[in-house]
């Protein structure tokens, strides 16, 4: 199916199902509320133009399965009670988004607890690069174009760690973008060739001789010395989408056994498209699982994101463009 056939596909029959994309059952899991944060931008987009108030999305996580009526009568009105509190708190997590991205933020709240999308002739191409982030962390709502979403994430991932570095740094893409051809362990001996650095064939002979991609590593970065010893500071980095990103952390560790650095270890990083910054507390909700590992996430990818113009490169944009002009309505 060609790009076009799909978008004629999906458009033809919009269907925003929050219980599907949480790949959950049973009732909210609540400290995924950063999630649900996004369920609600996205929902938001689909507005129609109108806001999305506490109410709305209440009777949507009803009609979708989330919240459950208690099985006794009196214990009814305390149920009620915790699900206008859950549903109250995204909002509050949404409120602080808006202080925390600023004028990046693509959305408008009113009163607390009201959410919609700027006017369209308002949108910057920040906004834009939001919306990108928030669709590449809600791929079961849009599995229809995870190809695209996936590929081109680690694209604008490849843009954001080559900002982050000092100009004289080297970065490579190493996952679905990569310019290395042949299979898994040619590439792996290109890119040590290219590090300076020696290969332990004991652990390379490890890898399907086959195989044309080495699971792991999305992107490698390092700031190069003008001498030839292989003591450098490099970031090996995972890109990830799914709602399971975190058990991909230590993925890029295979690579420690294939290079010898020498006296030296690689920094391990993580990208993901989700906004997991807890603005109050100056953590990262999930934070328990992001040990050892320095995470680039939303806010830290659009910041990092200083030139704006690469949405016009995303052939997902124009997916985007299609949804912030469809204006279905879904509440």
């Amino acid at each position: 199916m060609s790009f076009e056939e799909k978008l004629d596909s999906y458009f033809s029959k919009i269907s925003i199902q929050l219980k599907e994309s949480t790949g959950l059952t049973g009732n909210p899991a609540k400290h995924l509320l950063h999630i649900y944060a996004d369920y609600v931008e996205v929902v938001s987009v689909f507005s129609n133009g109108t806001y999305i108030s506490v109410t709305d999305i209440l009777d949507r996580f009803k009609d979708e399965g989330l919240i459950h009526q208690k099985e006794k009568d009196s214990d009814q009105a305390e149920g009620n009670d915790e699900n206008q509190t859950f549903v109250e708190n995204i909002f509050r997590l949404i409120l602080e988004r808006e202080q925390l991205y600023g004028n990046d933020y693509p959305f408008l709240i009113r009163d607390s607890n009201k959410i919609i999308v700027k006017e369209i002739a308002e949108l910057t191409l920040r906004n834009k690069l939001y919306f990108f982030l928030l669709f590449s962390s809600s791929l079961s709502l849009f599995n229809l174009f995870q190809p695209e979403l996936t590929k081109e994430f680690e694209f604008i991932c490849f843009k954001a760690l080559k900002n982050f570095l000092p100009n004289d740094s080297e970065v490579r893409s190493f996952g679905k973008n990569t310019t290395y051809s042949g299979t898994a362990i040619t590439k792996i001996r290109q890119l040590a060739s290219e590090l300076n650095v020696d290969i332990d064939e004991r652990a390379l002979d490890q890898i399907s001789h086959r195989g044309t991609q080495e699971r792991g590593l999305d992107l490698i970065g390092w700031i190069r010395f003008t001498d030839n010893v292989p003591n450098l500071l490099t970031i090996l980095a995972q890109c990830a989408c799914g709602k399971e990103w975190y058990q991909k952390l230590r993925e890029t560790e295979r690579y420690n056994r294939y290079f010898d650095f020498h006296c030296s270890k690689p920094i391990h990083v993580m990208f993901v498209p989700y906004s997991i910054i807890d603005y109050n507390r100056s953590i990262f909700y999930q934070n328990d699982e992001c040990n050892d590992r320095i995470i680039f996430e939303r806010k830290r990818i659009l910041d990092l994101s200083k030139n704006a113009e690469v949405y016009n490169e995303l052939i997902s944009g124009e997916f985007i463009e299609r949804c912030i002009n469809a204006r279905e309505d879904l509440v």
